[in-house]
């Protein structure tokens, strides 16, 4: 972080740490001005020849209406983005902060596969964020499913952030997705007509289920060509684990599962087998959220 350049952004937010960089951007730990309690987590693209004012009112203009429908979106498996602005050709968004570790760097420091009932307790909670999001009216997609987007919080539980937006702002070139991230991204989200819906956020669950029992990193890959066999690479992991990711994961989405609440599920009727027990829970706004246990508690990040 280069602190003498945007130590302070809009005049509220101080940027404190690099929680994450990854190839398109960077998300930093950020402390409120106004309010030094509050704690956010801000993540950055590089806009390029858009600071402009007249840019910068064509931007807002098709933008603010999308990001809008996201704006203080509150669930227990969701973070909610608070802010987004542009500034000296970078576009930011606000996040609450959640305390925690990026499911991307606890893989990159573990450099080995999770036991299949780990898998099992971060891919359900994924699941059920996303089906939170499937079912709002108008519905709305996460679109950009990555490990990078994940949070294993303090607390055992499993979030999303980040949503993806940023990418719709991004001159990209034809051969990545439009929204999403190269070795996640379905099929479909590739080229100029690239799409997002719910099956391409099954597909993306697919590809983290794969990646946390195989420990292969889908973004080192060429395009959507990096779903091997789990077996060649983890013979521990059950037939059963195996058949949810070869749905979730073919080429055509009509052949995926018909609904994220369906991918969930079949996670769901597997997990006494691989040793989860389910529970269900009661959070102060009355929202249920189910989650599985990896033996006597939430997941837990170990070493």
């Amino acid at each position: 972080m280069t602190e003498e350049r945007r130590p302070i952004l809009q005049g509220e937010y101080k940027l404190l740490s690099v929680l994450e960089k990854v190839e398109d951007s960077i998300v930093f730990k950020s402390q409120s001005v106004s309010y030094s309690e509050r704690i956010f987590a801000i993540r950055e693209f590089k806009l390029e020849g858009y600071d402009a004012p007249e840019k910068k009112a064509v931007i807002s203009a098709y933008f603010q209406p999308i990001a809008q429908e996201y704006m203080d979106f509150t669930s227990p498996h969701l973070t909610s983005l608070r802010d987004f602005f542009i500034e000296n050709g970078y576009i930011y968004f606000v996040f609450d902060f959640l305390s925690g570790r990026r499911l991307s760097n606890y893989m990159r420091e573990r450099r080995r596969p999770l036991p299949e009932n780990a898998a099992l307790s971060i891919a359900y909670q994924i699941a059920r964020a996303m089906e939170i999001l499937h079912s709002c009216k108008p519905i709305k997609f996460f679109a950009d499913v990555t490990i990078s987007n994940v949070v294993l919080a303090s607390n055992g539980f499993v979030a999303l952030t980040d949503y993806g937006l940023g990418k719709l702002l991004m001159n990209l070139p034809t051969s990545a997705p439009r929204m999403g991230t190269i070795g996640y991204a379905a099929p479909e989200q590739y080229g100029t007509d690239g799409i997002v819906s719910a099956a391409t956020d099954i597909y993306g669950l697919g590809v983290i289920m794969h990646q946390l029992v195989t420990g292969i990193d889908p973004a080192k890959a060429t395009g959507y060509t990096h779903i091997t066999p789990i077996k060649d690479s983890n013979t521990a992991v059950s037939d059963d684990y195996m058949k949810i990711v070869r749905t979730a994961t073919r080429t055509e989405a009509a052949k995926r599962y018909a609904s994220i609440k369906d991918m969930a599920d079949a996670i769901l009727s597997i997990a006494p087998k691989r040793g989860c027990s389910t529970k269900v829970i009661e959070n102060k706004e009355g929202m249920l959220t189910g989650f599985l246990e990896t033996l006597k508690a939430p997941f837990t990040v170990k070493p």
